[in-house]
């Protein structure tokens, strides 16, 4: 009978210690499962890349920069256009070479003392105060440039126009890439990239500013006082921080409440970027042309007494601006053979050459004669021919 009686207690035990078991287990599978529908839910009510409740910072672009882009060897200084023209009897101008060929046409230009200027041709214009105001046109690029730095830039190949004043308030437009700024004084504005879908908008009220950012479905808005929304219409996500360190986040009709950092002020738009400075007078070579009335007598290459000043002066300045290398070429006007005009060029290029390096002059010259082969005005005048009876140095930039 006891033996009986222990048999059943053993197996009453063993029972019991079955069943709970059993629901060990299946309390256990349970709550693994709500977990990772929690895991899961909690995800879905995220903003990528922030943690839970978090809304995104919006950031304020800043307008791209402008500035020319120019090959510094290609570039003429109004300082050294300005030494070597003050040397009397002799004129400056800068030139494109291409091919041994002068590029362009009537080229004028006006130096002051404090590398100030103006540049003219068919064009182009450059007009500065030698500190980057001043105006500057060619066929692609306008640019009016104040001594604040405000004023206007266009561009016709990149599509891209500026309007700024001295507080740093104006207008950007990037036609091409359809982008856009609209900027106050006070850091207010509005921001557009069509591209993207994207605009950001800037406000103040109350001294207190704002700002909203849109792309597409998504929708940020910052109150600047610590609370804000997120809004991601194609999750059905809605996030709303109230600015006091809580969140409610409702997602596809489910509302949940965490906690939550307040929103950061929201920043200012930066000022638009001032108008690119007046570039300098772009060229690869000077020409310094020599009128042949003042070197040569009549049908002579022998260099006049009376030049050698102009020439010494020339080279002094060839010296402190240690030129490596230039061309000397001579030119005359119609009158006489093709063949005599021809030899008389060339005799003139090589004379100049010869007095320059008796004064030291150690840059490599050549010389070439073009004879009556590239008049700069009409032969029909004695003031056209006296234009053409002429030699010139062309000097490439340094």
């Amino acid at each position: 009978m006891k033996k009986e009686f222990l048999i059943s207690i053993i197996v009453a035990i063993l029972l019991v210690f079955g069943v709970k078991t059993y629901y060990d287990k299946k309390t256990t599978n349970n709550t693994q499962v709500s977990t990772e529908k929690e895991v899961s839910n909690e995800n879905e009510m995220l903003v990528p890349g922030y943690a839970l409740g978090e809304i995104p910072f919006i950031v304020a672009p800043e307008m791209p920069d402008l500035s020319i882009k120019e090959n510094p060897n290609a570039k003429i200084t109004l300082d050294m256009t300005k030494k070597i023209s003050s040397v009397p009897g002799i004129s400056v101008t800068p030139v494109k070479v291409e091919n041994s060929n002068i590029v362009g046409g009537d080229y004028s230009m006006q130096i002051g003392e404090n590398g100030d200027g103006q540049f003219t041709d068919k064009d182009k214009t450059v007009q500065t105060d030698g500190k980057g105001a001043g105006q500057y046109i060619d066929e692609n690029v306008t640019i009016q440039r104040n001594e604040d730095g405000s004023g206007q830039y266009i561009n016709k190949v990149t599509g891209v126009t500026l309007q700024v004043d001295a507080q740093g308030e104006g207008q950007y437009l990037d036609e091409k890439n359809k982008v856009s700024f609209q900027i106050g004084a006070d850091g207010t504005g509005v921001y557009k990239d069509e591209n993207d879908s994207v605009t950001i908008i800037i406000d103040e009220k109350n001294s207190i500013y704002n700002s909203t950012y849109t792309k597409g479905n998504i929708t940020i808005e910052n109150n600047g006082d610590g609370s804000g929304t997120y809004n991601d219409k194609d999750r059905d996500l809605l996030i709303e921080n109230d600015g006091k360190g809580k969140a409610v986040i409702t997602l596809k009709g489910k509302t949940t409440e965490v906690e939550a950092k307040p929103l950061e002020k929201p920043e200012k738009f930066p000022k638009l970027k001032m108008v690119p400075p007046v570039p300098s007078i772009e060229a690869n070579s000077l020409l310094i042309t020599l009128d042949s009335g003042i070197l040569f007598d009549v049908d002579k290459y022998d260099v006049r007494p009376e030049a050698a000043k102009v020439l010494k002066n020339l080279a002094t300045v060839l010296k402190e601006a240690d030129i490596k290398a230039f061309e000397i070429d001579g030119h005359t006007d119609s009158d006489a053979s093709d063949e005599h005009n021809q030899v008389l060029s060339e005799n003139r290029a090589n004379a100049v050459k010869n007095f320059l390096a008796s004064q030291d002059i150690t840059a490599e010259i050549t010389i070439k004669g073009y004879g009556e082969s590239r008049p700069i005005a009409s032969n029909d005048t004695p003031e056209g021919k006296q234009k053409n009876r002429r030699v010139e140095i062309i000097i490439p930039t340094i």
